[in-house]
């Protein structure tokens, strides 16, 4: 699927200069993976974490979110100027930052107030990386197969995910927490002379804005609908990261598994079952060059929704069916996620493209810090089974609201 997708973004004629442009593409999603290796290494190590130092669910959510909430934030400031300054000072800067903020979290975290900072500091990085990218990736694919070039970018954040997953709960069979969380941080080092490789001088702004936030690009229903569409997803999306390894591990420790076992073979699952979900957003970038963007995001809604309210329910259900259902809710939640912003980088204002960008990313992520801590806040009010039945159809909920707006309007 993703190959034969591929082909069609290289055209009969400047087929050498297209395979180049292919090349150049896969690099930046290689650069976007390694950048995201130590990303999920928290939510991997968060069981033996909760229980080191005796922090809730709440608690927990809130310092997952901190990255989302910087992310967030710097979004106001970073993308505007995108505007205005080369993007390469930018892609540079934010490598930098967010290396720092992730090689220092298992060096100095020893309490949530330190822990929620320093992730806060590597989702500020982050932002310049990730949406200034789908930016340049936008302006080198101008043509009809825009969609799937951009889904196949936000696949490498998707995949940076489950590899982050897999790799720290591997580590941790061998390693103590803070290590494996430290190694995958000193690989993603690489991506420094990646970014000064690949973003080159030329990826500039499109026009002088003077690198000003423009919150008028709300008034327009167009962008607006998909802002609020993308804003739900992340609610939607980090919810089910930090949570759904931690319910695989509760149906493990409900069969008898000690908590650590649990929390190692969850995090390996779960990077299995988020893995799966990699492939989703150029599929779903494929699928919205199709049939809209539009109705294609509010169809992976319904189904993301569906798995979400049936899966909270199966703790006390046969293993393989709750593995399979985590698989296929991998697959839904990430695969509407390329098509807000492909969405928006047609339908932006002329100039405002930095400014459409920033108000996407920062009510998008403000919307994904929340999701984590309000299905944590669930799971402190209700107990065992009945917790993560509630828990996860409140993120059933959410879809729905979701599907509403999206289908609400014309695309």
């Amino acid at each position: 699927m993703v190959s034969g997708r591929l082909k069609k973004l290289i055209p009969s004629s400047g087929g050498a200069r297209n395979a180049r442009r292919i090349g150049w593409l896969l690099a930046m999603c290689v650069m976007l993976l390694m950048a995201l290796l130590p990303f999920s290494s928290y939510v991997a190590a968060l069981p033996i974490i909760q229980s080191e130092w005796g922090i809730s669910n709440t608690s927990a959510g809130v310092i997952f979110s901190a990255y989302l909430a910087g992310y967030a934030l710097s979004a106001l400031l970073v993308l505007p100027l995108t505007d205005r300054l080369p993007t390469r000072r930018v892609f540079l800067a934010s490598a930098l930052v967010t290396v720092v903020g992730n090689v220092l979290f298992p060096i100095a975290a020893f309490d949530p107030i330190v822990a929620s900072a320093l992730r806060f500091i590597a989702g500020i990085g982050l932002v310049g990386i990730y949406m200034p990218g789908l930016r340049i990736i936008a302006q080198e694919f101008p043509d009809s197969g825009r969609g799937t070039a951009m889904g196949l970018y936000v696949t490498a954040f998707y995949t940076a995910n489950a590899v982050s997953l897999l790799a720290t709960g591997g580590l941790m069979n061998h390693l103590d927490w803070r290590t494996a969380y430290l190694a995958l941080s000193l690989v993603s080092i690489i991506t420094i002379p990646l970014v000064l490789i690949l973003v080159r001088s030329s990826h500039g702004p499109d026009s002088g804005t003077g690198g000003r936030l423009h919150l008028s690009v709300l008034s327009d229903p167009r962008p607006r609908k998909f802002i609020i569409g993308y804003s739900l997803h992340a609610m939607e999306l980090y919810a089910v990261r930090v949570w759904l390894p931690a319910l695989l591990a509760a149906a493990l420790v409900y069969r008898g598994t000690d908590v650590e076992r649990a929390a190692i073979t969850a995090a390996t699952v779960g990077g299995i079952a988020l893995g799966v979900g990699s492939v989703g957003p150029v599929m779903g970038g494929a699928i919205s060059d199709r049939f809209g963007r539009a109705a294609s995001a509010g169809g992976i809604f319904i189904l993301s929704g569906v798995c979400s309210l049936v899966i909270g329910w199966m703790i006390a259900a046969p293993w393989v069916l709750i593995v399979l259902l985590a698989c296929v809710l991998g697959w839904a939640i990430s695969a509407d996620s390329s098509i807000y912003s492909t969405a928006l980088t047609e339908i932006a204002p002329p100039g405002r493209l930095g400014s459409t960008m920033a108000v996407q990313a920062f009510l998008g992520f403000m919307g994904g810090t929340l999701g984590p801590v309000f299905i944590g806040g669930i799971l402190d009010v209700f107990e065992g089974r009945l917790a993560w039945g509630i828990g996860f159809s409140g993120i059933a909920f959410l879809s729905a609201i979701a599907v509403w707006f999206l289908i609400s309007g014309d695309d």
